[in-house]
């Protein structure tokens, strides 16, 4: 390829631009995640069921890794800013899409919205979503109980609290600690994360700064091996496997992502990521009624063509949930407390763009850029 060609293919890399390309990547895998739990629940069996222990490596924890990135300046602050800067608005996010979940679940009846512990429609969940966090949306739940913990836990040395997390973590994935409640299973499973963003991101920034085919080829054999494992044997009982794949994911995911956002054919990816919040609050409200009408149309399929049914889903749900984010976020209180919204349209006339009176997460055309996103790149950006 010659020097004209590569300067057409790839472009110029932004400071920090593998986090939405790596966010992409992410989403794109929890909706497949969803679409293949889905569709087997309708009778359409797709990817090899073990495929889900794979699809759980990545996602989350590298979305929790980003959202630790910017949580470092919480731990200083008050609790009265941690409140509302980023407590606040994450429960009320959580609290507002939780409402909108269960209208959608309540006035459409005979889907089913939810596999976990309690059915989507039953009042009984939403009125528990504060201290029993069974949807979907446990992810944001978690974000607020996350930036809790790092602040609490402020004052213990930062390698004594990221082994406590692992230990944590290590005691759910093997079955050894059980609440009784998916949500709160991962978030004792992925704080870790979390945890490790807020407390070392001047560190994980330079390792990505300084990627290297070494540290990606030994990033991608750690995978390797601990993802072989947990899909051959039944070995997620043993203490750190799990974790070890996690980490091994995140590692090869970010390093791979710091390559490849250079790339203009992949900007796609990026731009998923930079709307990875919508999408993943809005993509079971395509995915569920879809696989339930596929199911009832179709039935039992061969495995082929329930591949195939799969991934066409994954498109359909991802597009579309683009299509409603334009739409949702012209409704501006679905994303930001009123409270927020007033007080930074009471900020001085002359206060740069860029400058939050509140330093709340902030809606660019959407939420949350402050809690998961850092302040120079807020370029449209949503994140989970």
């Amino acid at each position: 390829m010659t020097a004209t060609a590569f300067r057409w293919t790839v472009s110029e890399p932004r400071p920090r631009a593998w986090m939405n390309f790596a966010k992409g990547v992410a989403i794109a895998m929890v909706v497949l995640y969803h679409v293949t739990l889905y569709l087997q629940h309708a009778g359409i069996m797709g990817l090899p069921n073990r495929m889900k222990l794979i699809l759980e490596l990545f996602p989350m924890p590298v979305f929790f890794l980003i959202a630790g990135l910017f949580g470092a300046r919480a731990v200083t602050w008050t609790f009265g800013n941690l409140w509302r800067r980023r407590l606040l608005p994450v429960l009320y996010l959580y609290i507002v899409w939780s409402i909108v979940r269960f209208a959608f679940y309540l006035i459409i009846p005979g889907l089913s919205g939810e596999l976990g512990e309690l059915p989507a429609s039953n009042p009984i969940s939403l009125a528990l979503i504060l201290v029993w966090p069974s949807s979907s949306y446990w992810f944001i739940y978690a974000l607020a109980v996350f930036a809790f913990a790092a602040w609490a836990l402020r004052k213990l040395p930062p390698v004594v609290h990221v082994i406590l997390a692992a230990l944590l973590s290590s005691a759910v994935t093997a079955g050894l600690i059980n609440s009784g409640n998916i949500g709160w299973n991962r978030v004792g499973a992925l704080y870790v994360f979390y945890a490790f963003g807020a407390l070392y991101a001047p560190r994980v920034f330079a390792a990505v700064a300084k990627v290297s085919v070494q540290r990606t080829l030994l990033a991608a054999a750690a995978l390797v091996a601990s993802a072989a494992i947990l899909f051959l044997l039944p070995a997620r009982w043993v203490p750190f496997l799990v974790l070890l794949g996690q980490a091994s994911a995140v590692a090869l995911g970010v390093l791979l992502s710091a390559y490849l956002a250079r790339l203009r054919m992949l900007s796609f990816v990026s731009t998923m990521g930079a709307e990875s919040l919508q999408i993943y609050l809005l993509h079971l409200f395509v995915i569920v009624p879809i696989a339930g009408l596929l199911g009832l149309l179709l039935g039992g399929v061969n495995r082929g063509v329930g591949i195939a049914i799969q991934f066409g889903l994954v498109v359909v749900a991802i597009v579309v949930s683009l299509l409603l984010s334009k739409l949702t976020t012209r409704v501006r209180w679905l994303y930001v407390p009123p409270v927020i919204r007033r007080r930074r349209a009471s900020a001085p006339a002359g206060a740069p763009a860029s400058v939050s009176t509140t330093d709340a997460p902030t809606i660019p055309d959407g939420p949350l850029t402050a809690v998961t996103s850092p302040p120079n790149t807020r370029d449209k950006e949503i994140s989970t």
